[in-house]
């Protein structure tokens, strides 16, 4: 991936005030379903958890068409205990968990949190995160070698109903991730970029186009170029992948294109 404008706008955007995007924005927000907390499943502790503590506005356990009951399930049928966490990610909390998912959080994670994270991948865990708006994530993103945009991006190509911000996706770098992929949809995406041993394996073209003013339409001066969209690093003996859009895996969009087997490729290479 290029490192040229979106270096320099990138680590100027991560300083901004955090803005809402388009990553499902613009669509219907259900509500959150509500469990008692430090209540867990029957049977052995989940080792899937999916994070429930900053806000997320998409729930993994509550049905609707913006959910993610079905990537739930997913995980439970390959195998894993799925559970979710409403209260502060530490150490204690992550001790028996393989993996740990964070789909579009709303509130950012704290220093502490962050540091838990880390030592949780460096010693062997797997970490996914979908992204709902860019400052929530950016510095535990970032803590792994991959920086997000705090703009939207636009795409000439590939048009979803003639939607220049919902667009499929179709280059990918070799990995097990992006195995057998031909196109994935994404509908209202950020830009990733990965530094630091991390690993871009999904982009979008190099005609693409960064909606810095966020009128969804490309305007002079916008950088245009190819951005990530799939990033992944091997952190320790652990494993992160980041997705730029937390839409591919809701309910509603998992059967679209490839988007079904991003998430079974990540499951797969999670196990692996």
């Amino acid at each position: 991936m290029k490192k040229t404008a979106l270096t320099a706008i990138c680590a100027a955007a991560l300083l901004l005030a955090g803005l809402p995007g388009a990553s499902q924005a613009d669509k219907a927000v259900p509500a959150v379903a509500v469990a008692k907390p430090g209540v867990k499943a029957k049977g052995a502790a989940p080792t899937a958890v999916f994070d429930l503590a900053h806000s997320e506005i998409f729930s993994p356990v509550k049905q609707g068409p913006l959910n993610y009951t079905t990537f739930h399930d997913m995980l439970k049928h390959s195998g894993e205990e799925v559970g979710v966490n409403r209260e502060p990610v530490t150490a204690a909390r992550l001790a028996r968990v393989n993996t740990y998912i964070i789909a579009g959080p709303v509130a950012p994670f704290s220093s502490e949190e962050i540091d838990a994270l880390g030592k949780f991948v460096e010693k062997g865990g797997n970490l996914l995160i979908l992204l709902h708006i860019s400052p929530a994530v950016a510095e535990l993103t970032g803590a792994f070698g991959i920086l997000v945009s705090n703009f939207t991006l636009g795409e000439v190509t590939g048009l979803i109903d003639g939607n220049s911000q919902d667009f499929f996706v179709t280059s990918f770098g070799a990995h097990p991730v992006t195995a057998g992929l031909e196109k994935v949809a994404v509908f209202g995406t950020w830009g990733l970029m990965a530094e630091e041993g991390a690993l871009t394996v999904a982009a979008t073209s190099p005609k693409a186009w960064a909606d810095v003013d966020r009128n969804r339409k490309f305007d002079k001066g916008e950088p245009q170029q190819e951005f990530g969209i799939v990033a992944v690093s091997e952190y320790g003996k652990g494993k992160v992948v980041v997705v730029a859009d937390d839409a591919p895996f809701a309910n509603k969009f998992i059967g679209e294109s490839d988007n079904r087997r991003l998430a079974e490729n990540i499951i797969r290479w999670f196990r692996q």
